[in-house]
């Protein structure tokens, strides 16, 4: 994948994570005009990265936008679980730490579960390689995002036993 574009997008997912965990008090319009640059430039990785006939294109694309909206909800999901953390991250309480993990592993299970449904629709259009080859980008990039995620968000103070 070419560099410049996944720093691009390594950046405006720095960005987000800035936005949900240090400023979580400012306009959700901003948060929302970086995810829209998060998905422009990820749209354009996928188009550079994934070589397709013109009539791939025309029955592929129309297919990634309703798949990347399906997706998008649970970046909406996650954007609130992130900012509920940064909110209450000095005064996290064991049930709260325990039902935001709840809510994380269910966006993570709904992800897979996304992912699984539209393989196939995908793969209506797309041979078995370019396939792979899409689901390897979309992973690629999700995993560019989810390393700045995890490099801003700070861990959950841990209290001992003793205190």
């Amino acid at each position: 994948m070419k560099s410049g574009r996944i720093a691009i997008l390594a950046l405006t997912g720095l960005l987000l994570a800035a936005l949900g965990t240090t400023v979580f008090a400012q306009v959700h319009h901003e948060i929302e005009l970086t995810r829209s640059e998060i998905q422009t430039d990820r749209q354009a990785i996928v188009a550079e990265n994934l070589p397709l006939t013109e009539e791939q294109s025309k029955a592929f694309w129309p297919l990634y936008r309703d798949y990347r909206v399906e997706l998008a909800k649970l970046g909406d999901r996650y954007v609130a679980l992130i900012t509920d953390y940064a909110k209450s991250y000095d005064t996290l309480t064991d049930e709260q730490a325990k039902a935001m993990l709840d809510e994380f592993f269910a966006i993570q299970k709904k992800e897979i579960q996304i992912k699984t449904d539209w393989a196939p629709k995908l793969g209506k259009v797309l041979p078995p390689k370019a396939l792979a080859r899409f689901f390897q980008i979309e992973n690629k990039l999700d995993a560019i995002i989810r390393f700045g995620l995890a490099d801003e968000i700070p861990l959950v103070e841990h209290q001992s036993q003793g205190k």
